[in-house]
């Protein structure tokens, strides 16, 4: 079937942006809070052997709670310029933007903290919106939609971009680096094309994605393709 791609959900962190450095410093910062005795190379191995931070932190033997997970999450924040933007990832976003609309989805808490980031790497002005969980929160009439469970959150997510792009889930398409960004929504029916940034990655991205690419560079041809 041919598909004619009206709108596109791209993901932040780890898409398009290397955050390898960022997440071992936030996850240090959070092990040494929780008064865990352990050392940055030891954070950095499981960083890149795990498939996400969630995974990182179990294998730290730390349980993921609330309060950890927003400790963590104000440590992740504040350090953005850590971030490297992804080779590839401003002229792609430019070419995109021409042709679609372009959504930056993420599971951030605030559109004020992932504008202060996009401005810092150069990539202001090249979405149509950005959504994350206060902006899907208000738009579902909801107090608050919480990180976790995650699943849950980022399908809440996915809802509300359809919702605010005015486009049906068949003329939608996903970009993400996690299985866990992909599942939801391709539960929603939307196409799902993984980032394959790394190995610990790929396995479960395969069982997921429709598509899998090895760079940001090639999403352009593929959905051209399409």
């Amino acid at each position: 079937m041919v598909r004619c791609m009206k709108v596109l959900f791209i993901d932040l962190d780890g898409t398009l942006t290397d955050i390898l450095e960022r997440e071992v410093e936030a996850i240090y910062d959070t092990a040494i809070h929780f008064g865990l005795k352990v050392s940055k190379d030891e954070v950095r191995q499981l960083c890149v052997k795990k498939a996400s931070y969630s995974d990182v932190v179990r294998g730290l033997g730390l349980e993921l709670t609330d309060e950890l997970v927003n400790y963590w999450s104000s440590a992740f924040v504040k350090r953005y310029k850590l971030s490297v933007l992804r080779e590839g990832t401003k002229s792609t976003l430019k070419a995109l933007c021409q042709e679609h609309k372009v959504f930056c989805v993420t599971s951030r808490e605030s559109v004020a903290e992932v504008t202060v980031e996009l401005n810092f790497l150069g990539l202001e002005g090249l979405f149509n919106s950005v959504v994350t969980r206060e902006v899907a929160a208000k738009h579902l009439d909801l107090v608050s939609l919480p990180f976790l469970p995650f699943h849950e959150q980022r399908k809440k997510l996915y809802e509300c971009a359809l919702a605010l792009a005015d486009c049906k889930s068949e003329d939608a398409i996903v970009v993400g680096d996690m299985a866990s960004e992909l599942k939801p929504a391709k539960e929603l029916g939307i196409l799902t094309v993984g980032l394959l940034t790394d190995k610990a990655k790929e396995s479960e991205l395969t069982e997921v994605a429709d598509y899998l690419i090895p760079n940001i560079r090639l999403l352009q041809n593929l959905i051209h393709e399409l």
